[in-house]
């Protein structure tokens, strides 16, 4: 048997192990369970490594813009007792529009592009089943659920709007507040849970003393009259 034989008949052994994806990854905004890197690659890394066969990910190229990211990464699978090989490549993309310091940030959306490129070529290359197709459509429910979280952060934002301004807080003040609590600078950036403390701080705090004059005298203006 010649030496890429030997490396066939290894890979069909691993495919042959290989079970279906675990699904331990959760997206919460389209509510859906997907198969996480560590559960693509820790079981076809412990497979490999029981036939002798070394997996190696390497980025061979990558675009790198302000909040985003692609790039392409080649993955080969080696013998480790011939030193035969096969690679496949995969692209992958990636956003990441986080801010630090009042400044886009974005650091991590080239390394999010490498992770879901090796993660796609490893299924590639392994033929490994997936439900995570990127061609499928959202479902009526995962529609609707989007749409629901979407209106509910909006009603959320409009109640911060109204204590803000009953407050008398300025911009500046509030993206302040966001950064030093969240390290977010826009109310737009908060989950559903963030927003809710911030409304929950708001409603916490007193009128300052010069609105708070202002409200008992307009509030006594029919006595004075």
């Amino acid at each position: 048997m010649n030496d890429k034989a030997k490396l066939c008949q290894k890979i069909l052994a691993v495919q042959k192990v290989l079970a279906p994806l675990e699904k331990t990854g959760w997206n919460d905004f389209q509510k859906y369970n997907y198969s996480s890197a560590y559960d693509v690659l820790l079981p076809v890394q412990h497979a490999c490594n029981e036939q002798g066969l070394i997996v190696v990910a390497d980025c061979i190229d990558s675009k790198i813009e302000p909040g985003r990211a692609s790039c392409n990464v080649r993955l080969t699978i080696a013998d480790s007792e011939t030193g035969e090989s096969l690679s496949v490549t995969a692209p992958g993309y990636a956003e990441d529009f986080s801010y630090k310091e009042n400044r886009p940030n974005g650091d991590k959306a080239i390394y999010k592009a490498i992770t879901g490129a090796t993660k796609y070529a490893v299924r590639s290359f392994f033929c490994l089943p997936s439900e995570d197709d990127p061609e499928r459509t959202p479902n009526k429910l995962s529609v609707r659920l989007a749409a629901d979280r979407s209106r509910l952060d909006s009603q959320l934002i409009e109640q911060t709007t109204t204590e803000l301004k009953r407050l008398g807080w300025s911009n500046q003040q509030g993206r302040s507040y966001l950064e030093n609590t969240f390290g977010k600078s826009s109310r737009q950036q908060l989950t559903k849970p963030e927003l809710q403390q911030f409304l929950q701080h708001l409603r916490s705090l007193p009128l300052p003393e010069p609105q708070r004059l202002k409200s008992v005298v307009e509030a006594n203006a029919p006595l004075l009259s």
